[in-house]
Parts: structure tokens; sequence; C-alpha cells
């Protein structure tokens, strides 16, 4: 009986998980030589995490356009290796018990994700590149960027779906339960990653195209299709794709909308900070996120449902990837 009372209460007192699944803080560390627990200089550092409760974060390797793909996705990984193991309470997590653990113990978790296939490089032997990143903590991916690559189309430039090699990505990565991310992707590619899908699908930083006719948010069907896969949508904090005068209730819109198409289920968080996003007014760093989820309680939403958009939305999607 003592145990029973001592686990509950442990369990009562665990930190409320609150996850962003797209944080653009590597390239700042690459580019302008900073670190995680930076002081200044960042709109998603340790300290801005921690002042707004954020304890699981998806840090992306993203390469730019003009750029040697492969080795900038490299040297991204690297800069978070590096500090995470110089940090005491910031680790890299692999699966999702271990990110909860990280988090019941006061620590930060740490996802990676490349943002782009085109990170895999132009060479034949991408599968090996990407077995490499998946050995040193790569789990999630996404399939495109801005533009078209390889692999699959992307809203940016009004690509196809996915190629040849496109496909067998994807059958890798599913084999190796790598969450699929399809923001960025076209509509197409999406809808072909997503119809049928045996695992949850993501868009880890995209809003709804009915609010905000932009060609990087979601239409109805891809919503409804990556919540009948049991997958989620992160809300992206870019003021052009919030809508104009972006601000608080701006952002909350958005989660009204998805969740009225595809459930509350679906709703998560995918800021964009330090990806040189316009920031919503009132939502200038990750300090500010409790803003956001004292608006949805305005608006009616019940305390399981902002947990489910704080992290547990994601964590129940991830979970389902990993145990495939």
């Amino acid at each position: 009986m003592l145990l029973t009372i001592l686990m509950a209460s442990a369990l009562a007192q665990s930190p409320v998980l609150q996850a962003d699944l797209h944080l653009d803080t590597p390239t700042q560390m690459l580019t302008k030589g900073l670190h995680l627990d930076a002081k200044e200089g960042l709109e998603a550092g340790i300290p801005q995490l921690k002042a707004g409760g954020t304890n699981l974060v998806v840090e992306v390797l993203w390469p730019p356009r003009k750029s040697d793909h492969k080795k900038r996705t490299f040297a991204l990984l690297e800069a978070v290796e590096k500090d995470v193991e110089r940090l005491t309470d910031v680790h890299i997590a692999r699966e999702p018990d271990e990110a909860r653990s990280m988090v019941n113990a006061g620590h930060i978790a740490v996802l990676i994700s490349i943002e782009g296939a085109h990170g895999l490089g132009t060479d034949a032997d991408w599968q090996s590149t990407f077995n490499q990143f998946y050995e040193r903590g790569l789990r999630l991916l996404g399939i495109t960027w801005s533009f078209s690559n390889r692999f699959a189309g992307s809203s940016g430039d009004g690509g196809g779906g996915l190629t040849d090699e496109g496909r067998a990505l994807v059958a890798l990565a599913r084999e190796k339960r790598v969450v699929l991310d399809v923001s960025h992707a076209s509509m197409k590619t999406t809808m072909e990653i997503c119809e049928g899908s045996p695992v949850p699908v993501i868009a880890s930083h995209s809003d709804a195209k009915s609010l905000r006719n932009m060609k990087r948010n979601l239409t109805d069907a891809e919503i409804r299709c990556i919540a009948d896969s049991g997958g989620v949508i992160g809300l992206n904090f870019h003021a052009p794709f919030v809508g104009p005068g972006a601000n608080i209730a701006m952002v909350a819109d958005h989660a009204d909308y998805l969740a009225k198409v595809g459930g509350h289920g679906v709703v998560a968080l995918g800021s964009d900070f330090d990806g040189y996003i316009k920031k919503p007014i009132g939502l200038e760093d990750a300090s500010k996120i409790p803003s956001l989820w004292a608006e949805l309680k305005l608006r009616g939403w019940t305390d399981a449902q902002i947990r489910g958009v704080q992290g547990e939305n994601f964590m129940r999607a991830w979970t389902a990837v990993r145990a495939k």
C-alpha cells in the first residue's frame, strides 16, 4: 500500500510534458557560435525553454539551399552533440519512455530531426547516410524543405509527389520507426505518405490554409489525413503563416480550426523559433508560450485537451511509430 501511495505521489508531482516539434536552434549555434544555454541571442535557448515550461525539443538539422547539404547536416548534428555532452541537464532521447524519464527528472529531452531529405546528400548511398544519422539519434525526418528534391515534391515550388527514391526512403523510415514529417511537402507528397499509413504522420510546423491561404499551410484534406493516421500538426508561429497582425489569439484561431477539422488530438506545438521567423505579438520567444495555454483555456479547451497540445498528443503519435 505504501509503495502504491509513493508511486501515485511521484506521478502526481511529475512535470507537465511540453514539447516543441520544430526548433532551428542548431542553425544559430553553428552560424553564430552560440550555445544552447546562451543568455541572449536565441528565441529558444535553455533559459527561454525553462521559463516557458518546454522540456522536450525537436532540434532541427536544416541544410540551406546554397550549402553542401550532407556536410552541413552532419556539422549541425555535431554542434548539438557537443553542446548536449557539455550540459548536465540536456540529453538526446531516442525513445518516448526515455524522453519522459528525462522530463520527469527535471531535464530537457532533445529529439533529432532533419528538415529536408536533401540533407542525405546527392550520392547513391543515401541509405547508408540515413542509417548513420539514425545511429546518432535521428527520430524525425522532414521529407522536403522549400524546394523539391530527389525524393519528393515541395509546396515551395509546386512539386509533384514521391519519386521512386522517395518511396524507398519512406519505406526505410518506417522500417527504422522514424517519424515522417510532411511540413513543407507538396499536397501530393503529403497525401501519398499519409493515406493508408500504418503509423502516425506529422506536420511539425504548419497552420491551416483555410484561415491563411499560404502554400505552406495545410488544406482540410491534409489535416484530416494526418489526424486519421493518428498524427499531429505543430502550430507554426511564423506571422505570415498565421495572418496579418499575428498575435496569440490568431495562433489560437489556428488551434481551434485544426481541432474542428481533425479533432483536438491532432493539435501540437511547432513554433519554428530560431528559424528567422517573424514572431506573433505576445509569442516572441519560448518563455511566452504559457500565454497560449491561457488563451486556449479562455476559449473552453479542457485541461486534458491543452495537455495534449502541450505534448501528450505528440507523445502518443511518437510512441505508436516506435512500437510498430
